[in-house]
């Protein structure tokens, strides 16, 4: 059984996994001329990690890594309710920030064993 001092280890560990995926999804997007508007945008319907601009259309990126397939890789890890609770707070956003008549998508960049561009796989208009 874990002490709570390892379980929140385990957790601060996961969590700067996760920094490290969004912060290299970042540079990757930018590295393709995306603007970012903002990231971690958080609200009680659910987090954003990544907005971004491209070409007029504001694109809504959910970034997720896996560093084995034991539970399923990153793709499967964006299951019905995470793309809703992503929508939601999506439609939140474009309203505080008086986005109307605009195109949007909806984006994952995935990382699958190591966070790297050789195991990142960016899925335009993924759900």
């Amino acid at each position: 059984m874990r002490t709570f001092l390892q379980s929140l280890a385990l957790k601060k560990k996961a969590t700067n996994k996760g920094e490290l995926a969004e912060l290299a999804a970042r540079r990757f997007l930018q590295k393709q001329k995306l603007t970012i508007l903002e990231q971690n945008f958080f609200c009680k319907l659910g987090e954003i990690d990544l907005i971004c601009l491209e070409n007029g259309v504001i694109v809504f990126v959910e970034v997720r890594y896996r560093k084995d397939n034991s539970h399923g890789n990153a793709a499967q890890s964006i299951h019905h309710g995470k793309q809703r609770k992503v929508i939601k707070s999506a439609q939140y956003w474009l309203l505080i920030n008086h986005k109307h008549d605009v195109d949007i998508r909806f984006d994952a960049i995935l990382f699958d064993q190591s966070i790297d561009e050789k195991h990142l796989t960016w899925l335009k208009s993924a759900f």
